[in-house]
């Protein structure tokens, strides 16, 4: 059954919001702002193969992605997980594990099998995004519906943003090791700002310092982020295995002598096996936001099968990181008298033998360290955050504007400082978050490999009066929403304990809703999937299912190739950008 679309004939020379085409406002703020940067648009572009007939529901960037820019191989893959792993979050993984009462080899076993199903699942759902280069917010129109698609959109995004301004405040910290590296007396600035408030005078500083510097390879295009993530994926590793190798020296050469390292298992029976899979739980949580959003990433694939190494990778490079962080936490209680996972804190210690070796070192590292987080919040935040923005107000953000807008939010709005100072219920409550995002991943699985078995409509999905509509007023699929509230409820009792405690706090929920959130993720993901497949097959929604995909990549190719032509004529003319253009344009 097809779907009888038709592709709008939208000319972009009469109906484009770019710069050359813009009519002129001759009053108000928008006129003035036009007249002064003559260059400037608030509609972002729009490329004449949209499927979406009007400007407000897509855009060049919000559009499948064509093949002139489909420019990542399987290298790339390997560069975006390597940029990715090397952070202080995955070297920190087991810290939570070993407090529990976990040994150290129990820790890692739960990372390696926590990241080996996370890969599965981020490579088999990258799959679809790798086959119809569209990104996550418009693929979640297909099982969802196009309004429930939005609260599904609008729950990633939230995280993303939140995440985005942790890890900026991440990156102050790493700045602040730097200034204080190059000039002492930095951390000599009066403390102005109560201590309530989780943040210094100069730590503030460093704070605004490292969100400017990063506003710059927020810009970076998708088209050329994979040759940042390449660069990061040799830096990290070299500072983290400097950190590992000075801490291990300093030791004395061994780890052997540390409570992380001779102490086992403290826990038994029940206890211990429900300690592990909460822990499991927990790395399984750790990437199930990229779990669920992967296409945003997979869609610039080459060839379908180019994400396929995120497979081999993820439990690999998370499992080295994991390691190094256990190793350098046990040879720190040696070295310093004390158990130390965070990184940043091991580099500061640095500078205060005074000498001038050992500032460089410091600072070499939090340099280090501070491209580490940029890598971090590109692959795994902004980029992420602005797609899902841009589903919100196509017609004014593209990905772009998008990633500007989440840093702001997120470093500012949410002030992220005193979230890591003192609201531990709220970081529980990104903690367990994972109890919503198993159950949409496996239905966005599940509706395109089972019920549909990958013949879906790409133009369909950018049309809202399309086959993905369902119902005409609700525009929403029953099936879909029933299985995600049958996914998530159950373990929501559990949600709530795991947020109370977090802040000292008890509930009177019961061990098994404590046990049914320990396992939040695992049982979310299947519930929702089967449910969701159970409901198609009693009563399925004839209209949406076909008997070929419809991917209209005959008209993205066509579209593409003028647009490549046009452009390398405009170069020919001598209209040739200059370096900062060509690192910048898409």
């Amino acid at each position: 059954m097809a779907s009888g679309y038709k592709a709008p004939t939208y000319n972009e020379k009469s109906a484009s919001p770019t710069s050359s085409t813009v009519e002129p406002v001759g009053t108000g703020e928008v006129g003035r702002l036009r007249r002064r940067f003559p260059g400037f648009s608030l509609e972002v572009r729009q490329e004449e193969s949209s499927f979406a007939a009007t400007k407000n529901a897509s855009n060049a960037d919000f559009d499948p992605i064509p093949p002139s820019k489909r420019t990542w191989n399987w290298g790339a893959y390997v560069a975006y997980w390597m940029a990715d792993a090397w952070a202080v979050s995955n070297w920190e993984v087991a810290s939570s594990m070993i407090a529990v009462g976990l040994s150290w080899k129990m820790a890692i076993g739960a990372c390696v099998l926590g990241n080996t199903l996370m890969g599965l699942v981020i490579t088999v759902n990258g799959r679809i995004g790798a086959t119809l280069h569209t990104p996550f917010p418009v693929l979640a129109r297909m099982p969802f519906g196009y309004y429930f698609s939005y609260f599904v959109v609008l729950s990633r995004c939230v995280l993303a943003i939140v995440w985005l301004g942790v890890q900026t405040t991440t990156g102050g910290q790493c700045m602040e090791v730097l200034l204080t590296a190059i000039w002492p007396s930095f951390a000599n600035i009066p403390k102005s700002i109560p201590a309530s408030e989780g943040i210094t005078r100069g730590g503030m500083i460093a704070f605004l310092l490292y969100f400017l510097l990063q506003l710059p390879f927020l810009c970076i295009p998708y088209t050329k982020v994979q040759y940042f993530f390449a660069c990061k994926s040799v830096i990290a590793p070299i500072v983290f295995l400097a950190i590992f190798g000075s801490t291990l020296r300093k030791a004395g050469g061994t780890i052997s002598h540390s409570t992380v390292i001779t102490e086992g298992t403290k826990l038994h029976g029940s206890a211990l096996a429900w300690a592990f899979f909460s822990n499991l739980n927990g790395v399984l949580g750790n990437y199930a936001t990229l779990g669920l959003n992967i296409a945003d990433f997979s869609r610039y694939a080459n060839r379908p099968s180019a994400q396929n190494v995120q497979a081999i990778v993820i439990p690999i490079i998370f499992t080295i990181v994991g390691l190094l962080g256990i190793f350098t936490a046990a040879a720190a209680e040696t070295a310093y008298g004390k158990v130390m996972w965070n990184p940043i804190e091991i580099v500061s210690m640095w500078t205060e033998s005074g000498t001038h070796a050992s500032r460089a070192a410091a600072a070499f590292a939090a340099i280090g360290l501070i491209i580490v987080t940029l890598g971090i919040n590109i692959s795994a935040n902004s980029i992420s955050a602005a797609n899902d923005l841009m589903a919100f107000c196509p017609k004014y953000i593209n990905i772009r504007r998008g990633q500007l807008l989440a840093a702001v939010i997120g470093s500012w709005a949410f002030v992220p400082w005193k979230i890591l100072a003192s609201a531990a219920k709220f970081l529980a409550f990104l903690g367990g978050y994972t109890i919503f995002l198993g159950p949409m991943t496996s239905i966005l699985m599940t509706d395109y490999y089972i019920v549909r078995k990958g013949r879906v409509s790409v133009p369909d999905m950018y049309n809202f009066h399309g086959i993905y509509r369902y119902q005409d007023k609700l525009g929403s699929n029953w099936r879909a929403v029933v299985a995600f509230f049958i996914g998530c409820t159950p373990a929501l009792p559990g949600f709530v304990d795991n947020i109370q405690q977090a802040g000292g706090q008890k509930t009177g929920v019961s061990v098994a809703g404590q046990h049914l959130f320990a396992i939040g993720y695992i049982y979310s993901f299947f519930a929702a999937g089967i449910f969701y497949y159970l409901f198609n097959l009693l009563s399925p929604h004839h209209a949406s299912m076909l008997d070929h995909a419809e991917t209209g990549e005959d008209i993205i190719a066509a579209n593409d190739a003028r647009n490549v032509q046009e452009r390398r004529a405009s170069y020919s003319e001598g209209r040739k950008p200059s370096l900062v253009e060509r690192v910048f344009q898409v």
